[in-house]
């Protein structure tokens, strides 16, 4: 009897697709399951900040302040001492030890760090030209502090770091990665969050001035700078006449007055460059 092998028509060991379309399925998978963990990351930061201990947030701070050339400036720190004079009984704010320090820096800024550490740029207090301003920059930091914002815009960066340490080694190439990627990308604020830091400084100018005046004066300043409105569609910082028109709603809603605004202290002048004097004409 001879023997006659069957021919197989399919093997169960061989796919019928495509060799680049499991791919792309595979990498499509992947790519799913990581912005998952990523939104649930997210999620799960925004919760654990309010549990982080005021003493924890001063050492993490530190390790930021270090990355700054930064002094702390004493005409700064008695402008946000007036500020925190005026704070509700009730606030978290009495918690902290803030400290002010200046940058020189050109750019037109001032951050929020861990541990109550706020950092102005030198161009900003160039650019003020009120006291009501400036106050309103710092009562905006502080309305950070007060919704821990500045923790939970850290947040899901520094999850991810430590989940690339845990993975690939506090030394790795992948870790530096990581790290230079999501604490930069990560360290901004929503435009929700800017807007209730807003709403927060406002209340705050309000309650230590009495007035509303010098609320929106920078913001107008900074807005003609700021050209087309286009970019800041997909920016987290909602464009200046955003905030200005926002904040002028609520000037109304509260019925807060709008009043003679305070000059800027000589002892902030010193800090800006100083003017030169106009060359004396000559007569022909």
């Amino acid at each position: 009897m001879k023997f006659t092998p069957k021919h197989i028509d399919e093997n169960v060991n061989v796919s019928k697709t495509h060799p680049l379309a499991e791919l792309a399925w595979l990498v499509g998978g992947m790519l799913l399951l990581a912005l998952v963990f990523y939104l649930a990351l997210g999620v799960t930061a925004d919760l654990a900040v309010a549990k982080i201990p005021i003493k924890a947030e001063v050492w993490l701070g530190e390790h930021f302040v270090d990355s700054f050339e930064a002094n702390e400036d004493e005409p700064l720190r008695r402008r946000l001492q007036t500020l925190l004079d005026n704070l509700p009984a009730e606030s978290p704010l009495h918690k902290y030890t803030f400290t002010v320090q200046l940058v020189k820096n050109e750019e037109v800024n001032a951050l929020a760090l861990p541990g109550g550490h706020i950092v102005v740029f030198s161009a900003l207090v160039k650019q003020a030209e009120s006291e009501n301003e400036l106050a309103m920059v710092l009562a905006h930091e502080l309305g950070h502090f007060a919704h821990r914002d500045h923790l939970k815009r850290l947040g899901r960066g520094l999850g991810l770091t430590v989940a690339a340490m845990l993975v690939f080694g506090e030394d790795s190439a992948i870790s530096r990665l990581m790290s230079n990627l999501f604490l930069v990308t990560e360290s901004s604020y929503s435009r929700q969050q800017e807007a209730d830091a807003d709403r927060f400084g406002l209340e705050l100018l309000v309650n230590s001035y009495g007035h509303a005046g010098g609320a929106i004066d920078f913001f107008a300043r900074v807005g003609k700078k700021a050209g087309r409105r286009a970019p800041y569609l997909l920016a987290s910082h909602p464009h200046p006449d955003d905030r200005i028109e926002e904040l002028q709603s609520l000037i109304r809603e509260n019925g807060y007055s709008v009043e003679i605004i305070t000059p800027l202290g000589d002892d902030l002048l010193g800090e800006t460059e100083p003017e030169q004097e106009p060359e004396t004409a000559v007569d022909k």
